[in-house]
């Protein structure tokens, strides 16, 4: 999170966005963006994405919109498939991880493995 200037508070206030003062007018438009791609597609406006634009760029707005739709599909997939959503891998400890990385003589998915069990 601190890579990004993000704080647990951001994360706490996605859903509050109006109310909470740590985002950005750019920020809040990025979470409206998402939350109407998500449940009201047909909302979303020449103006709105005029407004997004001169925030980020075309280029971005792309990019966004590309990752949005993706994850919605990755969760509606998991849904419609009955995917259980929690995760069943566990992290290995560090030496764990260490004894891999240093067997898999550069073997890329064995070094990505590496952190699982």
């Amino acid at each position: 999170m601190a890579q990004y200037e993000l704080s647990e508070d951001d994360y706490l206030n996605v859903g509050n966005r109006n109310e909470y003062d740590g985002f950005s007018e750019a920020e809040r438009d990025a979470l409206e963006y998402a939350e109407k791609f998500a449940v009201d597609h047909l909302s979303i406006d020449q103006e709105f994405m005029d407004r997004m634009v001169g925030h980020f760029g075309e280029e971005l707005v792309v990019e966004m919109t590309l990752a949005i739709g993706c994850w919605i599909a990755f969760g509606r997939l998991n849904q419609v498939m009955d995917v259980v959503v929690s995760c069943p891998l566990r992290m290995k400890g560090p030496d764990e991880a260490r004894e891999v990385l240093e067997a898999s003589d550069g073997d890329l998915l064995a070094m990505r493995s590496a952190r699982f069990a």
